[in-house]
C-alpha cells in the first residue's frame, strides 16, 4: 500500500501547480483517489461493484474522504483527516442510487468550503456534483486540475516505485513457473491460470493479472488474450503480463519455446530483439527524446532488416495506468524526466515464421536508469540468458 507520507506530499505538490484563487480540490477518479488518499478498493468484493467515491482537498491542509458505508473496510485503510461515510444500504432495507448519494454529501460537505474557485477533474466529476456546485454558487469558478494531475504522475514518488517492484516480483515469480512448468499439450487458458495463481502467492493477496498470452502462430500476430489452443511441441509461447496490486502495476514480456529446440530462425531473432533493447537502454537519461529511444531501438533492427516487422511502440510509461506518459514512439513530442517509469520492449512478428517480443521496465533516475525487472529474458526456458543493465 502507498505511505501517509507519501501521498501527503502529492497532495503538498498538487497544491504548487493551482493558480492561488483555488482553495478546494474535488477528486472523484478512481487512479486520483489511490493517488492522493491510498483508497484502493478491491475489484474482487462485492462492496466495490458500482461504487464511487469522492476526496475533497484544502489549501491548508484538509483532506476528506467520503465513501458510502458499504465502503468502510477501505475508508478505513485509505489516509485522510476527515472521513465521512453515508449509508447507502445494510442488508436491512432497499437501497437507493448509490452515486446519487455521493453526490449529495459532497454538496453538503462542500457548502462548509468557503470560496470562489474550486478545482475540479472534468473528464470524471459526475455532471451532477459540477450541476449542485453552480446551483449553490453563482458565482463560482471551476478550474479543471485534470491536466496538473496527468502531468504529476509522471515522476513517481518512492512509495509508488515500491509498489511496481512488488507487482514486478509477484510477475517475475509468475513468468518463472510458467517457463519451468507449461508442457505441450497444455493450452493458453493453462498458462493464464498458472501466471495467475503463482502471482497471487508470491503477492499473498488477490491480485488481477492481464495480459497477453498467445503461442505458435498466434504470436506471430502480436498478442492476445489465451485461448483453448494446445501449445505444441517447439511452440513459441509469447507472455506479456502485468500484475495489479492496489492499482499498481509494472509491464514486461518474455518469448520462450516450449517443449524443443531454439532453431536458428528464433535464435537469430531473439539476438535482434536483445540488441534493440540494449541500444534503447543505452539512451535511457532524463533530457533523451522519446523519439530518439524509439529510433535507437527501431534502427538496430533496421541493421538485420527487421525493422518492417516491428510494428508497435518501443515502450511506454506505466504505474497507475497503463499505457501512461511518457510514450517512446516515432512522432513522440517528451523526452524523458527523472522519476519516469518506463519499459522498452522490441519485438518481431514475421508472418509463417515467427513472432516475439521481449519487456523490461526501467526508473529513470538524475544519473541515468535503474533497471527495475530482474525476469528471464531467454528464448529457452531452461537458459537464462545473461541480463544487461545499468
Amino acid at each position: 500500500m502507498l505511505t501517509e507520507t507519501g501521498c501527503q506530499a502529492r497532495r503538498d505538490r498538487l497544491w504548487q501547480t493551482i493558480d492561488a484563487s483555488v482553495d478546494w480540490i474535488i477528486i472523484t477518479n478512481r487512479q486520483s483517489l489511490t493517488y492522493f488518499a491510498n483508497f484502493t478498493p478491491s475489484p474482487f468484493v462485492f462492496n466495490s461493484q458500482g461504487a464511487a467515491a469522492g476526496l475533497i482537498l484544502g489549501r491548508g491542509g484538509e483532506a476528506i474522504l467520503i465513501a458510502d458505508n458499504v465502503q468502510e473496510p477501505f475508508l478505513s485503510a485509505a489516509f485522510a483527516i476527515e472521513k465521512i461515510s453515508p449509508l447507502w444500504y445494510r442488508c436491512v432495507e432497499s437501497a437507493g442510487h448509490r452515486t446519487r448519494l455521493l453526490i449529495d454529501a459532497l454538496r453538503e460537505r462542500v457548502k462548509k468550503c468557503p470560496g470562489s474557485a474550486i478545482g475540479y477533474e472534468r473528464s470524471s466529476c459526475p455532471a451532477g456534483v459540477v450541476q449542485d456546485l453552480r446551483d449553490d454558487r453563482a458565482q463560482l469558478r471551476l478550474i479543471d486540475v485534470d491536466q496538473n494531475i496527468l502531468a504529476m504522475r509522471r515522476s513517481k514518488f518512492p512509495d509508488e516505485v515500491v509498489m511496481i517492484r512488488l507487482s514486478l516480483a509477484a510477475a517475475t515469480a509468475a513468468l518463472r513457473a510458467a517457463m519451468a512448468e507449461l508442457r505441450p499439450g497444455m493450452t493458453e487458458f493453462d498458462a493464464n491460470r498458472l501466471v495467475e495463481r503463482v502471482a497471487g502467492e508470491a503477492a499473498g493477496c488477490q491480485v488481477l493479472v492481464y495480459g497477453d498470452f498467445v503461442s505458435g502462430a498466434r504470436c506471430e500476430k502480436g498478442g492476445g488474450p489465451p485461448s483453448s489452443r494446445t501449445i505444441c511441441p517447439g511452440d513459441l509461447v509469447l507472455l506479456d503480463f502485468s500484475v495489479v496490486i492496489d492499482g499498481y502495476r509494472g509491464d514486461f514480456c518474455n518469448t520462450f519455446v516450449c517443449g524443443g529446440h531454439v532453431t536458428a530462425r528464433q535464435r537469430e531473432l531473439y539476438d535482434a530483439c536483445v540488441a534493440a533493447m540494449q541500444a534503447g537502454e543505452a539512451l535511457l537519461r532524463k533530457g533523451v527524446s522519446c523519439r530518439a529511444v524509439h529510433a535507437a531501438v527501431r534502427d538496430k533492427l533496421a541493421e538485420r532488416d527487421l525493422a518492417q516487422y516491428f510494428p508497435h511502440h518501443a515502450g511506454h510509461g506505466v504505474g497507475l495506468g497503463h499505457p501512461e506518459t511518457p510514450f517512446i514512439v516515432p512522432e513522440s513530442s517528451e523526452a524523458l524526466a527523472a522519476g519516469d517509469v518506463v519499459t522498452l520492449e522490441p519485438g518481431v512478428y514475421l508472418p509463417g515464421t515467427a513472432g516475439m517480443r521481449y519487456e523490461r521496465n526501467y526508473l529513470i533516475t538524475e544519473t541515468g536508469c535503474e533497471l527495475l525487472s530482474d525476469h528471464p529474458i531467454s528464448i529457452d526456458a531452461t537458459a537464462h540468458a545473461p541480463q544487461s543493465g545499468h
